[in-house]
């Protein structure tokens, strides 16, 4: 395991970064010794009350941001895209994880379904073309 010094990277860190570790805690996933670093860093810099208030105002806004992302669905042109270009996996998987990496969970769900129902559209369309090229011989 990677021995860091908490206190340094607490210290090159912006306040509103180290109000974002306190204000969450254990929500935030931060370990305990990782709080305790912020916490501290913050006593150092004697920030305002005002400053406080408005850093977690400002975290608070940037925190509902990024749960907006999390359930923005997918639009009706990337399900017409994913359900074309689905059965390439290497494309259309790659940008399905790229969504869950970038916290948007409702968008890289639907992706993956529609990556499935690709599939299933591919595969009624080759059973009709088949039996079509069936019927004309």
């Amino acid at each position: 395991m990677i021995n860091t010094n908490w206190a340094s990277r607490a210290a090159s860190l912006p306040d509103e970064d180290l109000v974002e570790i306190v204000s969450s805690g254990d929500a935030g996933g931060f370990e305990p010794h990782v709080i305790e670093a912020a916490t501290a860093e913050l006593g150092r810099r004697k920030l305002s009350a005002e400053a406080v208030s408005h850093l977690e105002t400002s975290v608070g806004e940037r925190q509902a941001a990024r749960d907006g992302r999390a359930a923005e669905p997918l639009t009706n042109g990337a399900w017409i895209a994913f359900i074309l270009f689905g059965p390439i996996m290497v494309v259309t998987l790659t940008i399905a994880i790229f969504f869950f990496v970038m916290g948007q969970r409702q968008k890289g769900k639907e992706a993956l379904w529609a990556i499935f129902y690709s599939f299933l559209v591919w595969w009624v369309i080759a059973m009709v073309v088949f039996a079509a090229a069936a019927l004309l011989s």
